[in-house]
């Protein structure tokens, strides 16, 4: 009896371990701790499902799938096992097996809306845009980031593919979810940018010219005025104007006309050591994947991404990088970390757009 006892808070030790483990993004270590679990229950089916996430998070898909249907046999009144089996399957590119998955899980438990909103994503990747699409707009609500990621790749990837049709990610937000701002300015901010140059103006002309020019290039910038902006930074820059200022400002106003290239250009004038900073590297990555400079975009990307953690766009743009690139598995992970970040419901965004184009 004390064997027993032993032998199970092991096995229980083992398997709150390897839960430990995985939610430290250590999956290979993981596998270990559910080996002695199995080792010691031969039988456990929730410790091969696990085993079999995993594996597939190390790339042993064919030991992960082998699993996850070990998983489905020993519990087949248990939805989890078939998920898990779907998800494997799904992120092998084996659609149509994962959705067989997803709808036989559907059919154990058919008020779960995770499985539900699997099913109708993999519906979406074989295909079937309209059935996917009702499915997902029901249920996606209730759907984790998991799933809202792999739901971005499908979605990048479709409109990637039709991008003289689609609009982009930033022209379906409105400027209060993170859009830009298009049209002239309010006339409030008109008004208090005009009584600022009227009080200001005349003190910074007794500082010379230099301070001068730069005020009346930030006051254009506050209101939007981008032409008059250029003009005042290019004569601040001749009058000797800080030239990291200059050029990072008139890569932001390049970037919101449309000329990433010539963004990239006036960012190359920056100190390489600036381009550490992490606001720095957000505006470069952004500049470079714009342009079509998707290899360079990586590395900044991932410098803002680590370091601004409550915001989605970095990881968002470095996914964007990967499914540019031809590389949608490896985008995953970026797009999940962004649905994990505050965001603007954008998996659901990206959703809509599919089907506005789809029906284009």
């Amino acid at each position: 009896m004390a064997f027993s006892i032993g032998k199970w808070w092991r096995a229980d030790r083992d398997y709150r371990e390897a839960f430990r483990l995985w939610r430290s993004s250590k999956p290979g270590e993981a596998v270990k701790a559910l080996d002695r679990v199995i080792e010691a229950f031969p039988r456990h089916a929730r410790a091969h499902a696990q085993r079999a996430r995993a594996l597939a998070a190390v790339g042993r898909t064919p030991e992960a799938v082998k699993e996850a249907r070990q998983a489905a046999d020993l519990a087949p009144s248990n939805h989890a096992p078939l998920l898990f089996l779907g998800q494997v399957q799904y992120d092998a590119g084996r659609y149509e097996e994962a959705r067989k998955a997803f709808l036989a899980a559907a059919k154990l438990d058919p008020e779960n809306r995770l499985v539900q909103a699997y099913l109708g994503l993999a519906l979406l990747a074989v295909g079937k845009l309209k059935e996917g699409a009702e499915l997902l707009k029901v249920h996606l609500l209730y759907a984790n980031e998991g799933l809202e990621g792999r739901l971005l790749t499908l979605a990048e990837q479709y409109l990637w593919q039709r991008r003289d049709q689609a609009r982009t990610l930033e022209q379906q937000l409105t400027p209060e979810e993170g859009g830009k701002e298009v049209g002239p300015v309010r006339f409030g901010l008109r008004f208090a940018s005009a009584v600022r140059k009227v009080l200001l103006l005349p003190f910074s002309a007794l500082r010379g010219r230099k301070a001068k020019l730069s005020l009346l290039a930030e006051e254009a910038m506050s209101v939007r005025d981008l032409d008059g902006a250029i003009s005042a930074l290019q004569e601040a820059e001749k009058a000797s104007a800080d030239p990291e200022w200059v050029a990072v400002s008139l890569a932001s106003i390049y970037l919101e006309l449309g000329k990433p290239q010539a963004a990239v250009e006036q960012l190359a004038k920056v100190p390489k050591e600036a381009w550490s900073d992490p606001g720095m590297a957000a505006l470069i990555g952004e500049a470079l994947l714009e342009a079509g400079h998707y290899t360079e975009a990586r590395e900044p990307l991932t410098v803002a991404a680590e370091h601004f953690t409550r915001e989605f766009t970095p990881s968002y743009y470095r996914g964007l990088c990967e499914i540019a690139l031809g590389q949608p598995q490896t985008a995953t992970p970026w797009f999940v970390q962004a649905c994990e970040r505050l965001n603007p419901h954008i998996a659901e965004k990206r959703l809509n757009e599919i089907m506005r184009v789809a029906g284009a």
